[in-house]
């Protein structure tokens, strides 16, 4: 799986929460939405742990996973 920004950089390497679990998903399958982090010790979606996962290389990557999850949303409109 590859995650990449909106200015084309690779990151999947800071992200091993959420390319684990697109593990399940069907090869070919592209998505496009935001990653969310969460700080588990304050209890709420964490803007600043976000950018500190980003900013993140792969050696740390996986010791931020476990401070700071992040999920994958994606927005979807139906009707007109």
């Amino acid at each position: 799986m590859l995650v990449q920004t909106r200015g084309g950089a690779l990151v999947q390497d800071r992200w091993p929460d959420p390319v684990a679990a697109a593990q399940q998903l069907p090869g070919g399958l592209v998505l496009d939405g935001d990653l969310l982090v969460r700080d588990t010790t304050a209890g709420r979606l964490s803007f600043e742990a976000l950018q500190r996962r980003a900013a993140a290389r792969a050696r740390g990557a996986a010791s931020f996973a476990a401070a700071f999850p992040a999920s994958f949303v994606t927005g979807v409109r139906t009707g007109s």
